[in-house]
């Protein structure tokens, strides 16, 4: 049942109209009906109780030798017309509103008595073989039939009227009441109906739920490029607010980056002055293991200083997309690496044109292919296709690293003491400019221990 309900707004919107509106029409189709069917009855009726009180007098004003011959030429299948010496019908118990007003209309025709006057009213289907008198719920009752059989409503009238000489006329007519609801052009009226209300319902939708498609874009769009520009405030008025305020937020956004931007620049600015006149000062210590180690010293501090700066800017970086082949790319990666003396080794694969902010991307697989070198002692690197994604898969032989510190290792500032060895002058910000960088594509960095031996990370690029 779940796989038949739509699952956008739109979707689910449109059939909510359409619902309600189906509904609705069979509801004024059933009143409309319902109040037709009276009309017609008891237009149907009337005429009727006209034909009946006018061959009443006439079977009163003529001699009764007559009479025979009148009802001879009168009697019909639409209306059966009989003279015997008593009433053939049976007087009711109860009479409903219609028989009464029958009754009374044809004592008054005829100058007669109304309680001399015997009236049926009844009503059935065409394969039922008898006839019964309705109740307040006969409509209903006959309706229902006409739903599940398909065949017309009739109803049959009988009236007794006494003549002056002793007889009673007898009249006996049958005539369908109503036509079922569920007519041909009913249900293609409600088939016309529903195609419109989908279509117009389906276009009004559509284009009301481009706005909030555009946020959804735009939203998606956010963690890759805090730069972008501002949405357009269309649509209705809820939306457009909701549009001004994804828009403000974004400004809020780029500005608090640019803001910590400036403020670490101006820091490691600030910084070099002192870290150089300490240099210089490390110049005039004549004990030359102490002024190498406070030159390493001083040398690690502009290392993590420019590494913080770097991880910073990462955020808001002023690189524009371009199409590149990535493998070529990949490639040239492992090929300085490999010119250098490092174990790198890349699968050849075809051309991929793939958009992508080439130096941020090049920095972020060279951080994680010198991870797997330094700590694993070599890097195989290869790019795979899944599905709609990407991943350049980069493996090492190294020990790995604690399942409980996969995820922990791309905090900033955060190395590993047992199976990371700290002197290689690494600041902890290798891992987290990868993921940063894969953030802003609309990927992923994972790590993963390899069942054979050593750690598996993962760039995943969405296609």
């Amino acid at each position: 049942m779940r796989r038949l309900f739509p699952r956008t707004l739109a979707g689910q919107t449109v059939l909510v109209l359409i619902v309600g509106l189906v509904i609705s029409h069979l509801l004024s189709m059933a009143i409309y009906s319902w109040d037709r069917a009276e009309v017609l009855m008891l237009a149907g009726d009337q005429q009727m109780a006209h034909r009946i009180a006018a061959i009443t007098r006439l079977l009163q004003e003529t001699p009764p030798a007559w009479r025979e011959r009148i009802v001879h030429a009168t009697d019909s299948p639409s209306l059966q017309v009989t003279v015997t010496p008593e009433s053939v019908l049976v007087r009711p118990a109860e009479e409903d509103w219609r028989t009464a007003l029958i009754r009374n209309f044809l004592a008054r025709r005829v100058d007669a008595e109304a309680t001399s006057v015997i009236v049926q009213w009844l009503e059935a289907t065409e394969t039922d073989k008898d006839y019964a008198t309705p109740t307040p719920m006969a409509w209903v009752h006959s309706h229902m039939a006409q739903m599940m059989t398909g065949e017309p409503m009739n109803h049959a009238l009988r009236a007794s009227i006494p003549l002056d000489n002793g007889d009673w006329v007898n009249f006996a007519t049958t005539f369908p009441a109503s036509q079922s609801m569920w007519s041909r052009q009913a249900v293609l009226s409600t088939a016309l109906m529903t195609v419109a209300v989908a279509l117009l319902s389906l276009w009004v939708v559509r284009r009301m739920m481009r706005p909030l498609r555009a946020l959804a874009k735009a939203s998606e769009r956010l963690g890759r490029d805090v730069k972008a520009p501002p949405l357009a405030e269309t649509g209705p008025v809820e939306i457009r607010q909701a549009v001004r305020a994804f828009n403000e937020m974004q400004q809020r956004l780029r500005r608090l980056i640019e803001t910590r931007t400036r403020m670490l620049a101006a820091i490691s600015h600030d910084l070099k002055t002192p870290i150089t006149l300490l240099r210089l000062r490390a110049e005039a210590i004549a004990d030359e293991v102490e002024k190498r180690k406070i030159v390493a010293a001083l040398d690690e501090m502009e290392t993590m200083i420019a590494s913080t700066l770097a991880f910073a800017r990462a955020d808001a970086e002023q690189e524009e997309r371009r199409v590149v082949d990535l493998p070529s790319l990949l490639a040239s990666i492992c090929d300085d690496m490999a010119d250098a003396g490092r174990p790198v080794m890349f699968e050849e694969r075809a051309p991929l044109k793939y958009p992508c902010r080439p130096l941020a991307l090049k920095r972020a697989v060279t951080n994680v292919i010198d991870n797997a070198v330094k700590y694993g002692g070599s890097a195989h690197v290869q790019l795979r296709e899944r599905g709609h994604r990407l991943e350049i898969v980069v493996d090492d032989a190294g020990p790995g690293i604690p399942e409980a510190e996969l995820e922990e290792v791309f905090a900033p500032f955060y190395r590993l003491e047992r199976s990371r060895c700290r002197e290689t002058g690494g600041a902890g910000l290798g891992l987290s400019l990868a993921r940063a960088v894969a953030h802003a594509h609309g990927g992923e960095v994972t790590l993963a221990n390899r069942p054979e031996g050593g750690l598996r990370a993962t760039i995943q690029l969405p296609q």
